[in-house]
């Protein structure tokens, strides 16, 4: 049998891209077919994970329903993040999650934006109500959002403040006075049903507006399958030249590049300079496996670094039954990968914080069991272990289908830990989910396997394992010793 020279696969830079994606021939030979908390920011390689740590204390066991970092321009001494749960809106005393406004319907996502140094919040049941963080007042209905209307999203945009859709007017958004020249501006309201000021965007047209983001030339405004701009108050589009939309406020985040990007049952998009391009293509059978009843509750954050994008999106099954509970897909913007996140619970919402205690930015996200999780802090989900998986692309060791190969000695390329992690392996033919082939578990850096004796025609690669230690680095692999055989009998 000939000899073949040894094969080096110790580059995953092209991140995850799913089967159904590509066909296996045409996949990127650096590029995995799953990949489960482990991340491609270092260009070449799979970095575990950080885990999360819980901001203060447990408020309930049920869902957190908004959360807002509000900036006070002033001193900055009012500068507090508020956290919706239950019927009450919460600011984080210290520690400890104290209430600020009760009285809130159960259930109802509330949103916010800062403007004039208030706080503003809605949540298309109780009255606008805003707060200027000082812990001796409280959200007031009065002031500047009097008079103002109930809605469901609120932005500022153009030096007013818009307040889109509720119950009764679905469709409608409304907008502010300008700010008064005074020492301490305000702003009023005129919501009169015939000469009010507002905009109807494209009403009874079998959509509600499902969301709002500013952006540097346009309010876009959100239906669940097209997307409008309002450029001020006497000019917006009044048919849609955009066809994807989202079903999601939460979904829509803007990132460092200037683009704002969300969710449509059709994938992921990124909106800037006025159009839009999908971005999730190398993640087809994740974005087909995200059930129809989470769409509205598909959530987006930005990480503190500002390079990647995080969408929570349930649970998913994808491949031969692969279930991936509490899933997140991340985008890294500037290298353009992909990669798939799994936590102990659901993020529901997410922002970044200023968080005056460890003076750093910080992405945070709300979850299923009324807590606040600091995202990439520590390393384990509050406690959890974090489970990790990489299943490499299907390799052909001497690029042909009509040979056999005979892998004796294969060597994993990974430094800084990982000793938990196993190797399995399975070649052609073999069910999806068979993994029962093992080559053993890797060392603390770079794990020779020899005396493999792995017999093939297509080999694939699995690692995993459970980690509640400092994030490894793994780069894949070397073939060192191999040979074949022509005219291979399937």
């Amino acid at each position: 049998m000939p000899q073949l020279p040894p094969q080096e696969y110790t580059s995953v830079g092209s991140g995850l891209i799913t089967k159904s994606a590509v066909s296996k021939y045409k996949l990127p030979l650096d590029s995995v077919v799953l990949a489960v908390n482990m991340h491609f920011d270092k260009i070449g390689s799979a970095t575990l994970r950080k885990g999360v740590t819980q901001l203060g204390n447990t408020i309930s066991s049920t869902d957190i329903l908004g959360l807002h970092n509000f900036r006070d321009s002033g001193t900055g001494t009012n500068d507090k993040i508020v956290a919706v749960n239950g019927t009450a809106a919460y600011y984080l005393n210290s520690a400890t999650w104290t209430s600020k406004r009760e009285g809130l319907t159960n259930g109802k996502k509330a949103r916010f934006t800062t403007f004039l140094d208030f706080e503003w919040m809605v949540n298309g049941s109780e009255a606008t109500a805003i707060w200027n963080g000082d812990p001796v007042s409280n959200f007031s209905t009065g002031g500047n959002a009097s008079g103002a209307p109930i809605g469901k999203f609120v932005e500022n945009f153009r030096s007013r403040v818009w307040i889109l859709g509720n119950d009764t007017y679905p469709d409608r958004v409304w907008y502010s006075s300008l700010p008064s020249a005074a020492t301490t501006p305000v702003i009023t309201w005129d919501t009169d049903v015939a000469t009010g000021d507002w905009i109807d965007i494209s009403p009874s047209d079998g959509e509600n507006i499902t969301g709002g983001k500013r952006t540097k030339r346009a309010l876009l405004v959100f239906k669940q399958n097209h997307i409008y701009r309002i450029y001020s108050i006497n000019e917006t589009e009044p048919d849609p030249s955009i066809n994807v939309g989202t079903y999601s406020h939460e979904s829509i985040v803007e990132a460092k590049d200037g683009g704002t990007y969300f969710h449509h049952p059709t994938g992921f998009y990124g909106y800037s300079d006025g159009g839009v391009q999908e971005i999730s293509k190398p993640i087809k059978d994740i974005v087909e496996a995200i059930a129809l009843s989470e769409y509205e509750n598909i959530a987006g954050w930005i990480e503190s670094g500002g390079d990647a994008v995080c969408w929570s999106i349930g649970d998913v099954t994808i491949y031969d039954n692969v279930t991936i509970t509490n899933a997140v897909v991340r985008y890294t913007i500037s290298t353009q990968s992909w990669t798939l996140y799994s936590y102990a619970t659901r993020p529901l919402v997410g922002i970044i914080y200023e968080n005056s205690s460890s003076d750093a930015s910080e992405a945070v996200w709300g979850n299923s069991a009324g807590q606040i999780m600091r995202h990439n802090i520590g390393n384990d989900d509050a406690g959890t272990p974090v489970r990790y998986e990489i299943i490499h692309r299907p390799y052909l060791v001497d690029g042909l289908n009509a040979t056999e190969k005979n892998i004796e000695n294969v060597m994993f390329i990974h430094d800084g830990g990982g000793s938990d992690t196993s190797i399995q392996w399975q070649k052609e033919n073999d069910l999806e989910s068979d993994w029962t082939k093992s080559l053993g578990s890797l060392n603390d850096r770079n794990t020779l396997f020899p005396n493999a004796d792995i017999r093939c025609n297509e080999v694939t690669f699995r690692a995993s394992g459970v980690s509640s230690g400092e994030p490894f680095t793994y780069y894949g692999f070397e073939i060192i010793d191999s040979d074949s055989t022509v005219n291979y009998a399937k």
